[in-house]
């Protein structure tokens, strides 16, 4: 949720090195015992724009489990693991996007065709 709240053209204006930002923020962030100052504090660092209602439903679900504790000890010591994780998520839904993309592209191409539509004229024998 984090990750699809920084705005694109931060993303874009630190293309170079946006995953390692990202990886430092979290590291640095996590270091509180408190999952609600970890998340305002990255969000702060990072420009995030929360998306919707489920982006803040998300959010309200992760901070009410509890664990504060154990959760920032993870963020903070298998930061590197956890933005790979998010990165391979990350492309997973640029694949699916891309793949639905193509489908709606060859759906548009085929409506296209002259006849589209209509019942096909039965020849007579």
């Amino acid at each position: 949720m984090i990750w699809r709240g920084i705005p694109a053209s931060y993303k874009s204006r630190y293309r170079r090195n946006i995953w390692q930002q990202f990886e430092d923020n979290i590291r640095s962030a996590a270091y509180t015992n408190n999952l609600g100052k970890f998340v305002n504090s990255l969000c702060l660092a990072l420009s995030v724009g929360i998306r919707g209602q489920d982006d803040i439903e998300l959010a309200n679900d992760a901070l009410g489990e509890g664990g504060d504790k154990v959760m920032l000890k993870l963020m903070r010591e298998e930061t590197t693991l956890l933005v790979l994780m998010v990165r391979l998520r990350n492309q997973e839904r640029q694949e699916e996007w891309k793949t639905q993309q193509a489908e709606r592209e060859a759906e548009e191409a085929e409506s296209l065709q002259p006849g589209f539509g209509l019942p096909k004229e039965e020849t007579e024998k």
